[in-house]
């Protein structure tokens, strides 16, 4: 069993709005079909700790290499990389031969600077053709097969929904309250609803998440199991049964417990092989009512 190597990665919101009203879009960009982990995923930017990160944040090196990583693969620089939020924590199933301890950060995209005209700018080496995606948006097209998220990926931007939810009720109750004062000004925006949420979101305290990786009873498969799955504990594998993603978080109704690929699309190391292909339909099992 190989131990996993630190890592960090940027969830980075650009506020905008939708329809319903204020709403932000998540980065994603694409790995490469090339790369030995996550081939063809789309993903947060991010990559492994340096150890010129310890250096700089010896207290949390993989916030800077989260920070870093996000220069280097989307030419967006932080000026100040402890502002950045911690959301989650995922560590690679046991059973993987390339494995990583990655915490996932959350920042605005107003707290960045573009190194290049007209913003983001993959590197075109990792990753590739970026998307801005609400949650709302990313779920919707994994469930249809039309985005090839990693299981890890996917849980988290479920909770980035039920986050954005909590703060807009949060925030339009406050508006409705207001709304009767003579002075008042129009509070809900989507740069409000963006530093709200990242405001509540430090109160949240990862848990160390390690899925497990089995095989399909009938041969043709791989699984990747949460460690809120029902079933999680009495599986093979190494893992602590936890209750979501983080305490203090907003919970996720119907969470996803496990997403079930077949071998014939992809192997054990999340890669998704097909050269005309660029997503894989993940079928997924939840958590009943």
């Amino acid at each position: 069993m190989n131990a996993p190597r630190k890592a960090g990665m940027a969830a980075v919101l650009r506020p905008q709005m939708s329809d319903d009203g204020p709403d932000f879009a998540v980065l994603l960009v694409r790995r490469s079909q090339r790369a030995s982990f996550m081939a063809n995923a789309y993903v947060f930017p991010g990559g492994r700790v340096d150890p010129a990160d310890a250096e700089v944040d010896p207290d949390a090196p993989s916030r800077y290499a989260a920070a870093r990583e996000l220069t280097e693969e989307a030419g967006l620089s932080v000026a100040e990389p402890k502002t950045l939020v911690r959301f989650a924590h995922w560590i690679t199933p046991s059973a993987e031969p390339k494995r990583f301890d990655a915490d996932c950060y959350l920042l605005s995209l107003e707290w960045t600077t573009p190194r290049h005209d007209g913003g983001v700018q993959v590197d075109g080496r990792e990753v590739f053709d970026p998307l801005w995606l609400t949650p709302r948006e990313a779920l919707a097209r994994y469930q249809a097969g039309a985005l090839n998220l990693p299981p890890p990926t996917v849980c988290t931007i479920e909770e980035l929904e039920a986050e954005r939810l909590r703060t807009l009720h949060d925030l339009r109750t406050v508006e409705s309250l207001s709304s009767s004062l003579p002075d008042a000004s129009a509070l809900l925006d989507a740069s409000t609803l963006v530093s709200a949420l990242l405001s509540s979101c430090r109160q949240r305290v990862p848990y160390p998440l390690l899925p497990k990786l089995i095989s399909q009873p009938d041969g043709d498969g791989i699984a990747i199991v949460m460690p809120w799955d029902p079933h999680f504990a009495e599986l093979p594998g190494e893992g602590t049964s936890w209750p979501g993603v983080a305490a203090n978080a907003q919970a996720v109704p119907q969470r996803i417990t496990r997403c079930v690929l077949s071998l014939a699309k992809a192997d054990e190391t999340y890669a998704v092989r097909p050269e005309n292909s660029q997503s894989v339909r993940w079928q997924i099992e939840r958590l009943p009512q």
